[in-house]
């Protein structure tokens, strides 16, 4: 287990330092983000009802996302057994996504933005850094207002496109609240609803005209016979 801990906590920080220079933008505004919902008839086991928080851009061709609602089996007691204030905590780290899955990731809930912290939404935010993550996990009062990802969700420009015209998914504006549901498992049927419902009042009104109130005859007496051409 210290062989399997020392090595999570060098992937943590070798995690960080990728991250934060992908991620090099200016940290005091809020990135562009939205959630990418897995439409029901996807059957990618990995991405199948998945809800995914999609990240600010990288600055290079990957689109990087954390799915955000499948809580895994793994405590963190289990990935540091050796701090006293997750022992007793029943929390467990998420399933971030099929990519670097030994590799961590944490949104943080706060009115306050973390040191070097990434705003995301409304009091939120996403931590690259090893040493504040740490930190975090070890402040029993923080525990409630984390999640800790294990991997993430990476897409080239080009493959997530191809899997929008695919309709593989949804595209939905993100919200706080569906990041931190305590209910993760509805998370996904309440977005596909409210995906449909924005398609369903984005589509034009159709216009029905009762059968019988206007009677159409073609060719009109008043034209050749043969229609025109279109």
């Amino acid at each position: 287990m210290k062989k399997s801990i020392f090595l999570f906590s060098g992937l943590l920080a070798a995690t960080a330092l990728i991250c934060s220079a992908a991620f090099a933008a200016d940290t005091r505004k809020a990135g562009q983000t939205y959630f990418l919902v897995a439409q029901p008839d996807l059957e990618d086991p990995l991405f199948s009802q998945s809800v995914v928080l999609m990240l600010p851009p990288t600055g290079t061709d990957l689109v990087v996302g954390l799915i955000i609602n499948k809580p895994t089996t793994v405590k963190l007691a289990d990935l540091f057994p050796n701090d006293a204030a997750l022992k007793q905590n029943p929390a467990t780290a998420y399933f971030g996504g099929p990519v670097d899955i030994t590799a961590p990731l944490m949104l943080i809930h706060a009115h306050r933005a973390p040191d070097d912290a990434v705003p995301l939404l409304t009091d939120i935010y996403l931590d690259l850094k090893a040493r504040s993550m740490l930190e975090v996990l070890k402040d029993s009062k923080s525990l409630p207002s984390m999640r800790l990802y294990l991997g993430r969700a990476q897409w080239t420009r080009n493959q997530l496109h191809d899997e929008m015209l695919e309709n593989s998914w949804y595209k939905v504006p993100s919200d706080p609240q569906d990041v931190f549901s305590a209910d993760p498992d509805t998370v996904w049927r309440n977005l596909v609803a409210r995906a449909q419902a924005i398609e369903t009042s984005a589509r034009p009104p159709q216009i029905g005209v009762p059968a019988g109130l206007l009677r159409v005859s073609w060719p009109s007496p008043a034209l050749d016979e043969s229609p025109p051409d279109r």
